[in-house]
């Protein structure tokens, strides 16, 4: 961007403005704060010999210029809403979002915002943490991981990939002192189906069989229509023992949880051969060096946190600290 001092902040605000509001290009547009390429200061971000690159120009507010390439790199940044917007309107929101910010940009240097405090601070914010975005993604190109590691790692942790299709029915049981019956069914009655379900299950009963024996009510359900799949470490840990515990074709035990009963027909279990799990071993072992380059770099500093300030909030002692959330499947809660 030629003659104006505002290029790499405007770039990076607008790639947040289409990204988040692909569809209003009309509105004013949204600042680069929490975006996932922060915008820096404008004094730092000039491009002066972009306009004289030979690259073509594209777009003028006033004496700045913006090129094809700017415009394509703004593209390229976008979310694939932001994308899809392009393909079926072109380019011209990206250009109508930059006009924008090339205005906004120059009224606000002329009134000497970025002189404000709160400014001040937010473009030093914007810039660290474009420099520390630059530097992290320096670090995963440099980390190397080799097959043996990888090999390594799935021989020593082969169980974690293990996954297990089941079936599950779910018998709730109704808070004590409740007379709703749309609440579940009392606590003997719940554990009483449960029962009559794992008895069904393991005697043969097919599975749609016994959900149209049992399964009739909002109280007594079959978890989804389909077979499900669970990786370790998905399950509340009850039910994953009951589960991953079981062989092909078995039933669990009935599993206990703060809200209902749950009996598992477990279909089958899988567990992948190294070849399917290579790509995200890599990457797990990868993260695992940059955390500790990361830690290496901490123990060269003096690196003090106010701990008070800084601590965990106390949960509050109700029973939604001590019940699964009903906003998850039973199975994950």
């Amino acid at each position: 961007m030629g003659n104006s001092k505002i290029g790499g902040a405007c770039l990076a605000i607008i790639v947040i403005a289409l990204a988040v509001n692909a569809q209003q290009p009309a509105t004013p547009p949204k600042t680069a704060e929490g975006g996932s390429t922060p915008g820096v200061s404008a004094e730092t971000t000039a491009s002066p010999s972009a306009a004289t690159s030979g690259q073509q120009v594209v777009l003028k507010v006033g004496s700045t210029q913006v090129t094809q390439s700017e415009i394509d790199e703004a593209v390229s940044h976008l979310s694939p809403k932001g994308k899809a917007m392009v393909a079926t309107r072109g380019r011209q929101p990206v250009g109508e979002d930059y006009v924008k910010m090339i205005l906004l940009s120059q009224r606000a240097l002329d009134q000497h915002l970025d002189l404000t405090p709160a400014i001040r601070s937010q473009l030093e914010l914007q810039r660290a943490q474009t420099l520390a975005q630059a530097e992290y993604q320096k670090m995963a190109s440099e980390v190397q991981i080799t097959e043996g590691e990888v090999s390594q790692y799935f021989g020593a942790h082969r169980s974690e990939f293990e996954t297990v299709q089941v079936r599950e029915f779910l018998i709730r049981k109704r808070p004590q002192g409740s007379e709703d019956p749309t609440q579940g069914l009392p606590l003997e009655d719940a554990r009483s189906t449960a029962e009559s379900i794992r008895k069904a299950l393991l005697a043969g009963k097919d599975v749609e069989e016994v959900a149209e024996t049992f399964a009739t009510s909002i109280s007594v359900m079959m978890i989804d229509k389909k077979p499900r799949t669970f990786r370790r470490g998905v399950m509340i840990p009850a039910l994953e023992k009951a589960t991953f515990d079981v062989p092909d074709s078995g039933v669990s035990e009935i599993v206990d949880t703060p809200q209902a009963f749950i009996v598992v027909k477990v279909l089958a279990h899988q567990r992948p051969e190294l070849k399917e799990v290579a790509a995200e071993i890599k990457s797990k072992l990868q993260q695992q060096k940059m955390d500790a380059e990361i830690d290496a770099m901490k123990k060269k500093v003096d690196v003090w946190m106010d701990e008070a300030y800084f601590k965990k909030p106390v949960p509050a002692a109700s029973a939604g600290a001590t019940q699964p959330s009903s906003s998850k499947p039973p199975s994950q809660q």
